[in-house]
């Protein structure tokens, strides 16, 4: 897909798949890093040729999750996955190229949702049961937390990383709320 200067949009690609996906992010130019859905690989990586992947690391373990219980995002600069797990309250950050990894389990993340890539390396997670964002260091401790006053389901910044914006996980209440972030 492509995004034309005046918004329009072009498929370039349909790739299928052996699983079901529930959260995706790039990990390079090629290669998309994705949260499944029940299937017993709960990570795994596609390409723009369609070649599926599995990605092995000591603190991912063979689970099946339904759909919306875990969320991934990738971090470039350190080579990190982050995988939420929703109904254990944990946060796992794993380093694809040393191995080692952070297991980050706090009052303060309570049903982790979405997860996003922020500035520095750092990782805002989504906390469902603390009504906050949690921004997490490059080596998985609490850097701070952000009372958003609602569910919060999904996250995102923007490319210069200035703005964070979190959608609502109530039905009937479905609201957007862009923050502005400082250093």
């Amino acid at each position: 897909m492509s995004v034309s200067d005046d918004s329009s949009i072009t498929l370039l690609k349909t790739l299928p798949t052996s699983f079901c996906c529930d959260s995706i992010s790039s990990m390079d130019t090629d290669t998309f890093i994705v949260s499944t859905y029940d299937q017993e690989r709960p990570v795994r990586t596609i390409d723009i040729q369609g070649y599926e992947g599995d990605i092995q690391h000591k603190l991912l373990h063979d689970k099946t999750y339904g759909i919306d219980e875990s969320a991934c995002t990738y971090i470039p600069s350190t080579n990190t996955l982050v995988f939420s797990d929703c109904d254990q309250d944990t946060v796992y950050m794993c380093n694809l190229a040393s191995g080692e990894g952070h297991t980050i389990k706090s009052d303060k993340i309570v049903s982790p949702r979405r997860v996003c890539a922020g500035p520095a390396g750092t990782v805002f997670v989504c906390s469902e049961g603390t009504n906050t964002i949690v921004q997490l260091s490059h080596d998985g401790e609490i850097l701070m937390t952000h009372d958003i006053g609602m569910l919060p389901f999904a996250v995102s910044l923007n490319k210069d990383g200035t703005r964070l914006v979190v959608s609502n996980w109530t039905d009937g209440q479905d609201t957007i709320k862009l923050f502005h972030l400082s250093n």
